[in-house]
């Protein structure tokens, strides 16, 4: 597989580290957050794991994506302005504005129907059958969500040279466009009966990807701002996060001819990333994915309903084994002992829910003994 890496990664890398060695306005500990990020990169780690935590100091104003002015930047602007302000960081939790309003936002810029919720969106599967009706997947100028969604990021970024970072929404890999576009149990069929639809539209949606994720990129650096990705992980260099939500529904084989190549091309592309690992389906690909040699990390959620992270010790010691990283999600009541049961080195705790402020100052306190 050829693969032409972004030209701008090395100017890219440059700047990240420039801002990377300031400390933020407000996060004087930047650098030293920083540093830690890149040992983790580097599986190592410096002087103990990775933890990401927040709490809401005002628990009365929840904090959510502010759906109900996203289309008003100036008032969708100010309301996440106040939730970052309000929000109570512990470790290496970085403050950021997350430019966003739902998840496979590339699907709604490549021609699906967006439907907003109270809090999310999501798009509806309109493909045919015999796909006479699919997009030709191309990201165009004009559409209206790409054009709010550069919007947003190019207002917070504006705002966040040394004072905060600029977070960027989940695109979506190629594979969870499909699924939201054409529908889970159709895809499934698809996956048998036409493969040769899906691997086409993969590749189609290759380009449309990787427009979006350099815009991202020029809008935040061409500020001056740095950022980050959707999992709250720092870099010194771009990265990306491939995700395949859909691998649950699909067998090893299936998954290794059909989508692996196109998140190997995504990884490759960028040259640092860590994969999304969705649920207790999706770790059956565990193997497959620690082939991927540009794929530093695996970030796994367990997923509702399902065991603790505890519950996935040996899967994290192998990723540790093979030389990767891990960022595992987990309860605040877990951290301890996931920290105790792995090695520090290339491990990230992120939390999944939020304690009180002082419980988590104290629970941090603890982690970091």
């Amino acid at each position: 597989m050829s693969v032409e890496t972004l030209a701008e990664n090395e100017v890219w890398s440059q700047q990240l580290a420039q801002i990377a060695a300031q400390p933020l306005a407000l996060c004087e500990d930047f650098p030293a957050i920083a540093r830690r990020f890149e040992a983790w990169w580097g599986h190592d780690a410096i002087d103990r794991p990775v933890f990401i935590g927040t709490a809401n100091m005002r628990p009365e104003r929840p904090i959510d994506r502010r759906l109900d002015v996203i289309e008003q930047s100036e008032r969708w602007f100010e309301a996440k302005l106040a939730d970052m302000l309000q929000t109570h960081r512990v470790g290496d939790a970085l403050p950021y504005i997350r430019a966003d309003f739902g998840p496979v936002l590339l699907g709604g810029m490549l021609g699906g129907a967006i439907e907003f919720g109270a809090d999310t969106t999501w798009t509806h599967a309109f493909i045919d059958d015999d796909w006479s009706n699919a997009p030709d997947w191309s990201l165009r100028d004009d559409n209206r969500w790409w054009r709010l969604l550069q919007q947003l990021a190019q207002r917070v970024a504006q705002d966040a040279r040394g004072c905060y970072l600029l977070c960027t929404p989940d695109l979506g890999g190629s594979a969870d466009v499909l699924l939201n576009l054409r529908g889970s149990s159709a895809l499934c069929m698809d996956v048998v009966e036409q493969p040769e639809r899906i691997e086409a539209a993969v590749a189609a949606i290759y380009p449309s990807w990787r427009k979006a994720f350099t815009r991202l990129y020029q809008v935040a650096l061409g500020q001056g701002s740095g950022l980050i990705h959707w999992l709250s992980v720092w870099s010194n260099r771009p990265y990306m996060i491939p995700a395949c939500d859909f691998n649950f529904m699909i067998g090893p084989r299936e998954f290794e001819r059909l989508l692996l190549p196109d998140i190997a091309r995504q990884a490759a592309t960028v040259g640092r990333a860590v994969f999304h690992l969705d649920g207790p389906g999706a770790a059956r690909h565990i193997d497959a994915l620690l082939e991927v040699p540009d794929i530093q990390a695996i970030q796994f959620t367990p997923g509702s309903g399902s065991p603790s992270a505890l519950a996935w010790v040996e899967m994290f010691r192998k990723i540790q084994r093979r030389g990767r990283s891990v960022l595992a999600i987990c309860p605040p009541k877990e951290a301890i002992a996931l920290r105790d049961a792995l090695r520090p080195e290339g491990l990230a705790i992120l939390l999944d829910s939020s304690p009180a402020p002082a419980d988590l100052d104290t629970l941090f306190e603890q982690f970091a003994r």
